[in-house]
């Protein structure tokens, strides 16, 4: 079809194809919200948008050890030297904005707030923390490791030996 139409008639029937797809979907979603068809959302989730949400209107899920905010301590012992390398590894990737950097930035900034929101979500954030630790780490070590002398490590290797084969 791409082929037999010029490049704006084809960008114009792309886009009103998107927009008409997209609001069928949204008008469907919602008619079946409406009809009952989709259950509405739990007490879980709107504790998860708005954290007192759980404690004003439904203690019985602010009553479970789960749902309750993550702590201080309990970021640090499960995650250990991540939590310090992730705000480093959150700058670099803010450096260089590519396409995958923003993808794990906005990862990456979603995930530790549900973390904080509800200790059950540390499992979500484990991943990402382990992918921005590991950039920040390897970023701060290549920058750094152009600055070491190899020329002189090479000649000093030579000269160890040479001080060998002379060993008798």
């Amino acid at each position: 079809l791409q082929a037999n139409m010029s490049p704006g008639a084809f960008n114009v029937l792309y886009k009103g194809v998107m927009t008409i797809g997209l609001v069928a979907a949204g008008l469907s979603f919602g008619i079946a919200l409406f009809l009952g068809k989709i259950a509405p959302w739990t007490g879980r989730f709107y504790s998860l948008l708005d954290p007192s949400y759980a404690k004003n209107n439904i203690p019985i899920i602010a009553s479970v050890s789960e749902h309750q905010p993550t702590t201080w301590a309990s970021f640090y012992f499960d995650l250990q030297l991540l939590v310090f390398m992730f705000p480093v590894g959150l700058y670099y990737c803010f450096r260089e904005l590519t396409d995958a950097n923003i993808f794990v930035i906005v990862y990456s900034v979603t995930s530790i707030y549900f973390a904080g929101v509800m200790v059950r979500l540390m499992l979500v954030l484990a991943p990402i923390m382990c992918i921005m630790s590991g950039i920040g780490i390897s970023t701060t070590l290549s920058t750094y490791m152009k600055n070491l002398d190899t020329e002189q490590g090479v000649m000093q290797t030579q000269k160890n030996k040479k001080k060998a084969a002379d060993y008798p």
